[in-house]
C-alpha cells in the first residue's frame, strides 16, 4: 500500500502499541494513541482507513470506541486486540462491526495479513461509494434527460391534437368550434362529478377530437342542409370508427379511442356503432354524449334552427335514459353546467 494509507493503534500498553506500529510501519503511516480519549481526539482531526483497538482500556474501551467509530467514521475498518480468545468478546466486536481481531502476542505474519484483508476492505466500500456517487450522477442526468423528453413528447402531443382538430374544422364549418366547446362542457361536467385530474384530462382532449372521424366522411354529406338518404346516414355513422382508426397508431392517443368511439352510443342500446346500452358504455363517452348533443342543439346546424336553453332543458329530460345517461342529465340540470353557455 501507499503512505498514504493511514492506520490508528489505540492500545493503553506501550509494548503492543510499538509493536504493531514496527511492524506496519514500512507499509502504511501509523499513528498511535494511548486511550480511547486520545483516540476519539485524532479519529476528530483526521480521516484514517483502519483502527486497531484494544479491547481493554481504562477509560473509553475497545468495544465503545468501536461503537464509537462505525457511528461517526463508519468507512473506516475496525481490527480489535484481546491478550486470549474470548469467543463472546470477539463476536460482540464482530456484530458491533469489527473486521477481525487480533490476539496478543502479536505473529508478525498474521498482522499484516488482517491488516492487509482490513485496507483492501476499506478500498473496496470507497470504489462502492464512488460507483454509488456516479450512479445517482448517473441517475439525475437521465431523469433530466426523460424529463426532457417527456415535455417535447407533450408538446408534440399538442401539437397532433390541435393539427387534428384545425383539420375537422377545415373539412366541417359546422365543426368549427363544436369541439372546443364540447371539451369545455365535458369539463364542467367532470369536475362537478369529482374526476380526478389526470382522468378528466384525458377526457378533455377526447372531446376536442370526437368528432376527427368526419375526416374520412364526404364534405356534400357533412354540409347538406336537409336529412340524409339511408346510404348518406351510413357514411356519417362511421364517423365514430374511422375517428379510432385515425387515432390508434398514435400511442399517446390511444386511451381516448374509447370515448370517441363510443360516444354515439345511446343509455338504451339503440345508439352506434356496437348497440351497447348502460354502463357498457364507457363513463367518459356518455359525458362526450351529452355534451355534444347540448352543443348541437344551441348552435344552428344545416338541418335544424338553434334552440334556446329552455328548449334544450326540456329535450334534455325528454330524452334522458333513452338517449342519455339519466344521473349525467340530473347533474346538467341541478348544477346549471348550461350557465357557460349564458
Amino acid at each position: 500500500m501507499t503512505s498514504k494509507t493511514k492506520i490508528l493503534v489505540v492500545d493503553d500498553e506501550l509494548g503492543p502499541r510499538e509493536s504493531l506500529r514496527m511492524i506496519l510501519k514500512d507499509d502504511y503511516e501509523v499513528e498511535t494513541a494511548a486511550n480511547g480519549k486520545q483516540a476519539i481526539n485524532c479519529l476528530e482531526q483526521i480521516e484514517y482507513d483502519l483502527a486497531i483497538l484494544d479491547i481493554r482500556m481504562p477509560d473509553v474501551n475497545g468495544i465503545e470506541l468501536l461503537e464509537n467509530i462505525k457511528e461517526n467514521k463508519p468507512a473506516t475498518e475496525v481490527i480489535m486486540i484481546t491478550a486470549y480468545a474470548s469467543i463472546d468478546t470477539a463476536t460482540k466486536a464482530l456484530r458491533s462491526g469489527a473486521l477481525d481481531y487480533l490476539i496478543k502476542p502479536f505473529d508478525y505474519n498474521t498482522v499484516r495479513d488482517i491488516v492487509k484483508r482490513g485496507i483492501s476492505r476499506r478500498i473496496q466500500t470507497e470504489e462502492e461509494k464512488n460507483r454509488i456517487k456516479d450512479l445517482q450522477i448517473a441517475k439525475e442526468s437521465l431523469e433530466k434527460e426523460i424529463e426532457k423528453h417527456y415535455n417535447n413528447i407533450q408538446t408534440h402531443y399538442k401539437e397532433t391534437v390541435a393539427s387534428l382538430v384545425a383539420a375537422v374544422d377545415a373539412k366541417d364549418s359546422y365543426t368549427k368550434g363544436h369541439q372546443e366547446r364540447v371539451a369545455k362542457t365535458v369539463w364542467g361536467i367532470g369536475k362537478k362529478i369529482g374526476m380526478e385530474e389526470e382522468s378528466l384530462g384525458l377526457l378533455y382532449q377526447a372531446a376536442k377530437l370526437h368528432d376527427i372521424g368526419k375526416i374520412g366522411v364526404p364534405e356534400q354529406i357533412l354540409r347538406k342542409p336537409g336529412s340524409l338518404n339511408k346510404e348518406e346516414d351510413s357514411l356519417i355513422k362511421k364517423h365514430s370508427k374511422i375517428g379510432a382508426e385515425i387515432l390508434s397508431p398514435v400511442k399517446y392517443l390511444k386511451e381516448l379511442i374509447p370515448f370517441v368511439l363510443y360516444h354515439h352510443e345511446r343509455y338504451d342500446g339503440s345508439g352506434y356503432p356496437e348497440g351497447l346500452c348502460g354502463s357498457e358504455i364507457p363513463l367518459g363517452a356518455r359525458i362526450i354524449a351529452i355534451a355534444d348533443a347540448i352543443d348541437a342543439m344551441l348552435w344552428e346546424r344545416p338541418y335544424a334552427p338553434a334552440k334556446t336553453i329552455p328548449e334544450v332543458k326540456e329535450e334534455l329530460k325528454q330524452v334522458s335514459s333513452s338517449q342519455i345517461d339519466p344521473e349525467l342529465v340530473k347533474i346538467v340540470l341541478d348544477e346549471n353546467i348550461l350557465s357557460i353557455y349564458y
